[in-house]
């Protein structure tokens, strides 16, 4: 009888840990890049999708109205470019002609070009102090999915390498200052189209 309940407790730890774990991990996804209706989390801030067959795009559940229709508008709001939200152009984006994206580290803002047209504009988390992000003009060297940063151990999803040293645009938490160690973060429902949409070569301008 007493190894009976043991082996209950056991159980309902278990099932106690896998709970929380679960808990944890909902509050820190970036949602999915299918750009659905479904909320998603950035760093605590909801944002849902607005695709009603015209524009589609991100913005926090808490700001008022729609997202603007054009990226005039949007860049003339009065939250911008505070926002968490992402503007972006869904056949724009689909395009493959000559793209590059520019960092805006003042703004902490980043907009993807596509034949000098914005594609998108997302909200983006640089590096600060020492580890400060290097402004200058890059290429992407190499992309991986599923990377991990050996000098900090932590995922580091959608990694697009800018420089060998370690500095490079990923999934990651999203604050409207920055944060980082110096690489750029962005929330997934900007990085995952992103970097589907870039190459190695592509050119990324980061400037202040």
């Amino acid at each position: 009888m007493g190894c009976m309940r043991a082996l209950l407790k056991i159980i309902l730890l278990a099932a106690t840990i896998v709970w929380i774990c679960s808990c944890q991990q909902s509050a820190v996804i970036h949602g999915d890049s299918q750009y659905k209706n479904a909320p998603i989390v950035t760093n605590g801030c909801y944002v849902r999708s607005m695709n009603g067959g015209i524009h589609t795009g991100y913005k926090l559940l808490s700001e008022p109205g729609e997202l603007p229709l054009s990226h005039d508008e949007f860049i003339r709001s009065s939250t911008y470019p505070i926002t968490y939200s992402v503007w972006l152009n869904p056949a724009l984006m689909q395009e493959r002609g000559n793209r590059h994206v520019r960092i805006m580290l003042g703004k902490q803002r980043g907009i993807y070009f596509v034949q000098g047209l914005p594609a998108m504009d997302f909200p983006v988390c640089t590096g600060s102090g020492r580890k400060s992000t290097p402004t200058g003009r890059y290429h992407i060297l190499e992309k991986h999915i599923k990377h991990r940063s050996n000098l900090y151990d932590c995922p580091m999803s959608y990694f697009m390498r800018l420089t060998w040293g370690g500095i490079g645009m990923h999934v990651g938490d999203i604050y409207r200052t920055p944060a980082s160690h110096g690489c750029i973060r962005l929330p997934q429902v900007a990085c995952k189209p992103l970097y589907q949409a870039l190459s190695c070569g592509s050119v990324v301008y980061i400037d202040e």
